[in-house]
């Protein structure tokens, strides 16, 4: 029997998915496929959003590209960078 720990929202990672909304899926459906491969596994541990790319929030943080930052200061730009990382901060919390 397994025991699985509750995480509370303060606890979970926060995730912001940064894509252009404004123009056709097709253009960054690819990169959402892989960011939802890697998270998932995590699920519970993630609270995740889709952003857009050409906003203010994406130009403040110097956003040039379909990214994900984590929890508000961290940055990677590709499905590989996230799926080494999040391991990691997940190990660092105590969360697995």
């Amino acid at each position: 029997m397994t025991i699985t720990k509750d995480v509370s929202n303060e606890e979970k990672i926060k995730l912001d998915i940064y894509v252009p909304l404004n123009v056709c899926a097709c253009q960054w459906e690819s990169f959402m496929n892989l960011v939802f491969q890697v998270i998932t596994e995590y699920g519970k541990y993630i609270e995740f959003e889709t952003k857009n790319l050409d906003s203010e929030e994406a130009r403040n943080l110097s956003l040039h590209g379909n990214s994900v930052v984590i929890n508000g200061s961290e940055v990677v730009s590709s499905s590989f960078a996230l799926k080494k990382k999040l391991p990691e901060i997940l190990k660092n919390k105590g969360l697995i």
